[in-house]
């Protein structure tokens, strides 16, 4: 075999067995055991773990249930413009992507396989990355599975917030301060037939 014809098959051969390689790692599949405990409204079933994963992350120390919390987010996500819902179920299904992890954080492990601190260090990823994009779906994942957890009324306590004052005082009686003149004659106005 000429040396030529070798390196064309060696590098050939290199770049099948990367993108082979990487398909596999790309199509690891993650944790499917969390399921929904109502109908997802925008989440994929796919992304629902993985919103599940972050969400007991985010909230850890907390008495929150994550699968409630991505519940909540699910149904709070019903508002959101199309893109948005979009954008969303992308980001959460990038986090899980083994083949993202290797490339992102330098791990080819599906986020819902990694242990609590494997997940704590793949979301510090992604909040400390250079990248901004990734920087803002860190965030935006934290502050959307806050706000659904602290919406909760039974949760006030946890940040000793005694709740929205629902109290309204009612309005002082109105007075009319001369009495009314009603006439059959429509108003005039000067210069007006």
């Amino acid at each position: 075999m000429e040396r030529r014809s070798f390196l064309k098959v060696g590098v050939f051969g290199g770049l099948l067995l990367a993108i082979g390689g990487g398909l596999a790692i790309g199509l690891r599949p993650g944790d499917r055991s969390v399921r929904p405990t109502r109908p997802l409204n925008v989440i994929s079933e796919a992304a629902f773990p993985v919103l599940v994963a972050v969400a007991a992350r985010v909230t850890r120390g907390t008495s929150a249930s994550p699968i409630e919390i991505a519940q909540r987010v699910d149904e709070a996500l019903r508002f959101a413009p199309r893109q948005s819902q979009k954008d969303l179920d992308q980001v959460l299904k990038l986090l899980e992507n083994a083949l993202g992890g290797l490339l992102l954080r330098g791990q080819g492990t599906p986020f819902t396989l990694l242990d609590e601190a494997g997940q704590d260090a793949a979301l510090n990823a992604w909040r400390d990355s250079s990248v901004g994009l990734l920087r803002g779906a860190y965030h935006g994942l934290r502050k959307l599975c806050l706000a659904a957890h602290y919406a909760n009324a039974e949760c006030f306590a946890e940040v000793a917030y005694p709740g929205p004052s629902l109290t309204k005082t009612p309005p002082p009686p109105m007075a009319a301060r001369a009495p009314l003149a009603v006439t059959d004659a429509p108003p005039s106005v000067e210069g007006m037939p």
